[in-house]
């Protein structure tokens, strides 16, 4: 056993000084693992799952957006109950690192199961099964790993430039997960096809390849951060030991007093369901966009590489952002705002340019220049609810002298996936409004649909979004007065609870 475990001496170094530094190699295995084992699966949703349902399951857009939408329900209510169990419960094997390892079988196969498809069934089960695989990943699967390895950086580190940094280092991973997505994910698909063109039997070797590249950094990120959480003779951290006076431990009815007394921590995690629904939604229109309005199905994956790797230097510059703009939370706005500017004017470039045209300049022209620059503030707007999730968690310390990270990370799990699941239905039902056929030629009122669904309408969801956002609360200034307060009072990470 001790052969998988850092040396003694680098338990002992573990600080939570906050103006301690966090040891690279933790720092990366942290924001990969969260972010490969989920995130490159919700990627493969949020561009493929609809289409995969509509054109190789054969199900209407309405139905397969309303199976996706019901399917991931029930995921609201378990991310909770899991974010609850997290504040609750001191697993041997760490309070963290427990849920995220038995996570890893779970995700590994039900993934599968999700792009698994029978020809020869009937109707009925097909429906149903397509609904069991995909909510059970929402709600069971993702759910045990994703929240528990968000929560761990609360732990790590109290150093505010610190969380900054693991929140950019995620959104880069978030971006290589959509760039492995977007350029080999479909790309393996038709490989695996075989010359056949069996798309199912594609998709399904496909996520195989995927789902084993998503989960295996759970076990490096198990063994890195065990050292925050357990001693190196297996007795636990004290500051992680929830306290055993029954006068103090809360009810799941405290717990929700608590959260919505929390301002920061309700806006930031409401508005993920915006974040998300216009993610989705764009994700899920690249391929029907690229296939029909562009009719350069080639170029979706060269596209999406390039917007990509954009939007991994501009996760890479949030820090900078936040020293720019002098706040945090100012930055976030500022870049939804960007964002929003940025799409609009490349739909309105695209709908005032005759289709002929903008094809031609979708090909390496300027077109295409601009929808991969787009991509620099996309990197640089998605990563900053992971840069205020740790704030809103130390308000809650500072003002309740409690503890949520769970809890408050289990509600940005759900309404993050419920963004999905809505972005989801919303792309599929616009899209059958539009009279979308699958695998036909689509009428002029059909392509005009798809260009306002997929670049106009998450342009006006960013604005929405960056407008909810200044109702947070969180200034930077006022984070640095809440850590100070919290550590003048004694109140560990854990404590009161």
């Amino acid at each position: 056993m001790k052969l998988f475990m850092e040396s003694k001496a680098k338990y002992d170094a573990v600080s939570w000084d906050p103006s301690a530094k966090l040891p690279f190699r933790d720092k990366l295995w942290n924001s990969i693992a969260p972010i490969f084992s989920c995130m490159l699966p919700f990627n493969i949703f949020g561009y493929y799952l609809l289409y995969f349902y509509t054109d190789v399951v054969g199900l209407e857009p309405a139905l397969a957006g309303t199976i996706i939408m019901f399917a991931r329900t029930f995921d609201v209510f378990t991310d909770i109950m899991i974010g609850y169990f997290i504040d609750r419960f001191n697993p041997k094997i760490g309070k963290y690192r427990f849920w995220g390892l038995i996570s890893f079988l779970p995700q590994l196969i039900d993934l599968i199961l999700v792009f698994t498809f029978f020809p020869s069934a009937s109707r009925t089960f097909t429906i149903v099964w397509c609904a069991v695989t995909y909510g059970c990943y929402g709600a069971i699967c993702a759910t045990l790993g994703y929240i528990p390895q968000n929560c761990q950086v609360i732990n790590m580190t109290k150093n505010t430039e610190e969380r900054a940094s693991v929140a950019g280092w995620k959104g880069l991973f978030e971006n290589i997960t959509i760039l492995l997505v977007a350029v080999a994910y479909l790309p393996l698909v038709n490989l695996l096809a075989g010359p056949t063109n069996n798309m199912a039997r594609g998709f399904l070797l496909a996520t195989i390849v995927f789902s084993l590249a998503a989960q295996i950094p759970i076990l490096f990120n198990a063994r890195y951060t065990r050292k925050y959480e357990l001693n190196y003779d297996g007795t636990y951290r004290e500051h992680l030991l929830t306290n055993k006076n029954k006068e103090k431990a809360l009810s799941i009815w405290d717990e929700l007093k608590y959260f919505f007394q929390n301002r920061p921590a309700v806006v930031i995690t409401a508005s993920a369901i915006i974040l998300y629904v216009l993610q989705t939604v764009r994700n899920s229109m690249t391929v029907y966009l690229f296939e029909y309005y562009f009719q350069m199905p080639e170029m979706t994956s060269i596209s999406l590489f390039f917007s990509c790797g954009l939007s991994m230097l501009g996760a890479m510059l949030v820090s900078r952002l936040v020293k720019l703009f002098k706040d945090s939370n100012r930055a976030f706005i500022i870049m939804a705002i960007f964002h929003s500017v940025m799409y609009a004017i490349l739909y309105l470039w695209i709908a005032m340019s005759p289709m002929e045209t903008a094809q031609k300049s979708m090909h390496f022209g300027p077109m295409f220049i601009l929808y991969a620059f787009c991509g620099l503030f996309q990197g640089m707007y998605y990563v900053f609810p992971n840069v205020m999730m740790p704030a809103a968690v130390d308000y809650g310390i500072y003002k309740h002298g409690v503890n949520q990270s769970g809890f408050i990370y289990s509600f940005f799990g759900a309404f993050l996936t419920l963004g999905g699941a809505l972005g989801s239905f919303v792309s599929s039902m616009l899209l059958s409004s539009t009279g979308y056929v699958a695998n036909a030629a689509q009428s002029a009122a059909t392509l005009s649909g798809m260009l306002f669904v997929g670049i106009l309408l998450p342009a006006i969801l960013s604005v929405v979004h960056g407008v909810l956002q200044m109702f947070c609360g969180i200034t930077d200034k006022k984070h640095d007065e809440w850590v100070k307060d919290i550590a003048a009072r004694g109140l560990s990470l854990q404590e009161e609870m």
